[in-house]
Order: structure tokens, then sequence, then C-alpha cells
């Protein structure tokens, strides 16, 4: 018993414990196995060269509030009682159908999320429909704004040159992390991501699928580089993988490998208790707005009252580890990239995950024998060698290359390995995302 808590405060930590373990476990889904994808760009005015505000008579807010004039069918998509973007169903082929919503990141980077679906194509479909409604959009409103996805916005030279989109849940945020990390003002106003979350495989241990998508991060992070300049520096000078680098400096108390992947008896209550073990920072309650809770950890939270499900999800992702869980494996070393690339990344995945061979295989050549540290040492040798690294003990080419096979063997659909193409072409020619618009290293190459 933890003395800190009287008996009911116990009793109450552990039922709120062992719902959270039930969530991040995926226990109770009813939904078949799926992909969701999510993206992240910033929006930018290319007559002005600044990235787009939330408020002002032509701002973000304005932008969706013309949104729902033109498509009256889609949803409000609301935090902290703000409009911050739309969500639909969207018709996809064969009669499926895929979820599709927006909102805003803390610097205002437009983030659509589809999914889930068994099918990358439909993904790419949902996200591409996105897109078209927003150009529409902004053909509507007269202006010529553009979705940038790049990993680091290029132009600002410092964080503070970007206003902080006024949500009470930001400030919170900024207000904590900046007492935590030197690169924690990059990460909420400069930086965006693809994140592709994995429905589980209930005839695989969870453990065992976290451990490799941990395992592949640095890989993931490497292969998906996609910052052609950061704070003023040129394409040359911006060092590789800067948006991971970015991440390392935020707070190393949520972020980076969880504690203990690696070793025996690692499960969804290991990932459970660490999360609950770090600040809260805030706390949002389903009827009130975020407020801070001060030093208070997730454990404490937990001990007050008996949460809801969806208290207990905003408290289980209050973390950003490179694999977070949460009903769902959301993989998050991926730099933004442009829509074919994200969904060739997400047939990467599927290829590896869903099906049970490649996992296998992946598991042996990744997996087994790992710890937390050589995941670790893998992301700096990256950072330093690229192409020439060795990762797990294998040239990073030659590990690729097996990956590949692994992926392609795996995908069913011919359409998806044609999509997934569009990454491997590259990585087989020892080339990342951002070579595709070297030397140009501006906003207007990078437009999607």
């Amino acid at each position: 018993m933890d003395l800190r808590y009287t008996l009911e405060e116990e009793m109450r930590l552990e039922r709120n414990r062992e719902r959270a373990v039930s969530l991040v476990s995926g226990v109770g889904a009813t939904e078949p196995r799926g992909l969701c994808l999510t993206l992240g760009r910033v929006v930018v005015d290319p007559v002005s060269g600044d990235v787009v505000p939330y408020e002002g008579s032509l701002g973000l807010e304005s932008l969706f509030r013309r949104w729902l004039e033109l498509f009256p069918d889609d949803g409000l998509t609301m935090v902290d009682g703000r409009l911050v973007g739309a969500r639909c169903e969207l018709a996809c082929r064969e009669g499926a159908t895929v979820r599709l919503s927006s909102t805003l990141g803390p610097g205002g980077q437009l983030e659509v999320s589809a999914g889930p679906s068994e099918s990358v194509l439909d993904l790419l479909f949902a996200v591409e429909t996105f897109d078209e409604r927003f150009r529409r959009t902004c053909d509507a409103i007269g202006v010529e704004w553009q979705m940038v996805a790049l990993g680091l916005d290029p132009v600002p030279t410092s964080p503070r040159d970007v206003r902080l989109v006024p949500e009470g849940r930001f400030q919170l945020w900024d207000e904590y992390l900046s007492r935590t990390g030197r690169y924690a003002q990059d990460m909420m106003r400069l930086s965006a991501s693809t994140h592709v979350s994995l429905g589980y495989d209930e005839d695989e241990p969870l453990a065992d699928q976290f451990r490799l998508a941990v395992a592949l991060g640095p890989l993931v992070s490497f292969l998906c580089d996609n910052v052609s300049s950061w704070r003023g520096l040129s394409a040359d000078d911006t060092p590789r993988m800067a948006r991971s680098r970015v991440w390392e400096h935020v707070d190393p108390q949520r972020c980076a490998v969880v504690p203990g992947t690696f070793k025996p008896g690692f499960s969804a209550e290991t990932y459970v208790d660490w999360v609950a073990s770090v600040p809260a920072v805030m706390f949002t309650p389903d009827d009130g707005e975020p407020f801070s809770t001060g030093s208070a950890t997730g454990r404490d939270v937990m001990a007050l009252r008996d949460l809801s499900e969806g208290e207990l999800l905003r408290l289980m992702t209050g973390v950003f580890p490179t694999v977070r869980l949460s009903g769902q494996m959301q993989i998050r070393d991926a730099d933004s990239m442009p829509p074919w690339l994200a969904a060739a990344l997400a047939a990467f995945l599927k290829g590896i995950f869903f099906d049970e061979d490649a996992f296998h295989r992946a598991y042996d050549l990744l997996v087994r024998g790992r710890t937390d540290e050589e995941v670790g040492r893998a992301y700096a040798v990256l950072r330093s060698d690229g192409w020439g690294a060795s990762v797990y003990g294998i040239p990073v080419s030659t590990l690729v290359q097996r990956l590949v096979q692994l992926a392609e063997n795996g995908l069913q659909d011919p359409q998806e390995r044609t999509v997934f193409h569009a990454l491997s072409s590259l990585w087989q020619a020892h080339l990342v995302p951002k070579d595709l618009y070297a030397p140009a290293g501006n906003r207007v190459a990078v437009c999607a």
C-alpha cells in the first residue's frame, strides 16, 4: 500500500488502473483490426510567408466556418469550446466508409486523421478528399493558403515567432514543457508529424507487437526524415533527423522509449504504471475545461475519483513516447510527409505487422536480445552516420532491404504494394523524403 493515499484512495486508484489497462490493451474493442493515418501540416499564406493564425477575419477558424457551409453534412470538431475542424464519414471503395476528422496542433498545425480502415488505399483517398475540400474552401474565401508537409517549419528562426493557438490545454503544456526541455517550444510551434496507428493482433502478445514497433522507431525516424531546414539553418547545416533531436529535448520523463520495454515481464500494466508515474500536467474533465494539476502524477489524479473512459484516455495520452498505446499502437517517429508518402509508410507498417510470417521474421531480426539502451544508440548512430550506420549489428542498407522485402511479401494487395513503392524506391536509392526537395529547402517546394 502507498502510504500517501488513504485506503479509499488506494482502492479508487486500483479501479482506475485496471480500467486503464483494459483501455490501452483494447479489451472490448468491437471494430475489425485496421489502421489509422494522422498527418499534420503547417498552413501558410504564400503571399505573406507567414503561418496562418487561428483567430482573425482570415484565420483557420473562419476557414472551418466556411467549410461547414460548403460541406453541410460534415460535423464540427470542437476542442476547449473552439471550432478547430470538421469530421465526417466518407464512402470509399465497395461500400466501405472511413472516418475523417481534423484538429489543430499548438502552433496551428492542421492535423487530419483517417481511419480505422483495413485498406491503405481508403486512407489515402480520405486524406486526399480532405485536401481537396481544403482547396475548395480556400478558393471560396479568396485565399491561396497551402499545407506544408515538413517535419519542422523551415522559415522561422525562432519558435517564438509563431503564435500559440489560444487553447487552455496548449497554454498549460507550453508553460510546463518550457521548463523541461530546451526544444519544447520548437516541438509545439514548428513540428509536424505522420502517425500510423495499428490495431492489435489478437494472436500475438501485445508486448511483442509493442517491442517490434519500438525497435523499428529509429529506422522510421531516419527513413522518414523530412526536415529541409531548421531555425534558419541551410539545408547543408540542418542536422539529420532534426525533428527526432527536437523530441529528445522536450521532456525526458514522458518522451523517448518507455523504460523497461525490452525487459522480461513488460506488459500493458507496465505501460500504464509508467504513464501514471509521470506528472499529469493537466486534467480535462468530461464536463469542463482543462486545468493544471501542478506536481501531481497520474497516480495522484487516479486516486482522487473514479474516472470516465474519456478522462482516462486523455490521461493515458498525456505522454509522448516513440510508440504510444491507447487501444491502438501509435507509431510516432515519422516526420510530416506528402499524403502519398504518408500512405506508403502505412503500407510498409501494414506489410510488417498484418502478415504473420513478416511479423515473426521482423521480430527475429530486430527484437530478440534487444535492450532499451540499444534502441537509444540506434537513434544516435543513425543521426551521425546515416546510410553508413550499422543498426543492431547490421549495416542499415542491408537491414532496410530485408524489411522492404518482408513488407512487400506481407502486402497481399498489389495496389498497396504500388503505394509502398513511393517510399521503398527512395530507400533502395539511399534517399529519404527530404532529399526530394534538395537543394530548395523552402516551403514552396514542399506544399502538399
